[in-house]
């Protein structure tokens, strides 16, 4: 399960209403993306890093992709 956890976006977790009710609590420091399955490590890492900035933005600012 540790290292088999999707990208963001892929699940069904609302990541934008989270962050939502978190900033605000008051919390305004920084967002750090972790990424835990080996099949996204195996992958080229441009293209991940990719992939990331564009889910960010799509997932975690709400911003259309």
């Amino acid at each position: 399960m540790l290292l088999g956890r999707a990208m963001m976006g892929d699940g069904c977790i609302d990541i934008h209403r989270i962050r939502t009710l978190v900033e605000d609590a008051g919390y305004a420091g920084f967002i750090e993306v972790e990424i835990l399955n080996q099949a996204i490590w195996d992958q080229p890492g441009d293209e991940v890093l990719q992939r990331m900035k564009e889910r960010y933005l799509a997932c975690v600012l709400n911003q259309p992709r």
